[in-house]
């Protein structure tokens, strides 16, 4: 197995700057109004409508630079999670002791000494597709087999 699991982001960064510069139009447009009314105070706060939803976007792609890999071989599980910020935590295991319980906030693989979580941010029904794919492809390794290359994205 070799996956690798990204959060899903609803829009991409070609219609996010459609929407931005939509946003913008109808704020304008209407900033103008309230302009020529003599409420020239409502253009600011408009502007400051635009901000907080870039801002939040912002926010939004960031997080979503996250990522985790599970390669699964014969006698080797390797597991990395990278933060929106570039940071690394890598684990590697064997198959013989890990274990993979599905938990309420994603998917917990363990061994003797630790757990590590993964994919927090899948749905419940993505969640319990890669808990199944992952307990096949630790049986497998556990067998010896070569478990089959798949990747989840």
């Amino acid at each position: 197995m070799d996956a690798v699991l990204r959060p899903h982001r609803s829009l991409s960064l070609k219609a996010f700057k459609f929407m931005l510069l939509a946003v913008i139009a109808v704020n304008a447009a209407v900033a103008i109004f309230f302009w020529v009314q003599g409420a020239f105070p409502v253009a600011g706060f408009l502007g400051l409508d635009v901000l907080a939803l870039w801002l939040a976007f912002r926010l939004n792609y960031r997080t979503g630079q996250a990522a985790e890999y599970v390669r699964i071989a014969p006698g080797q599980v390797h597991v990395a999670a990278v933060d929106r910020n570039g940071v690394t935590i890598h684990w590697v295991l064997n198959p013989i002791w890990a274990r993979v319980i599905r938990d309420g906030r994603g998917v917990l693989i363990r061994e003797r000494e630790g757990q590590m979580r993964l994919g927090a941010f899948l749905s419940p029904k993505e969640c319990e597709g890669f808990a199944q794919a992952l307990s096949l492809a630790l049986s497998k390794a556990k067998r010896g087999y070569n478990p089959s290359t798949s990747r989840i994205e």
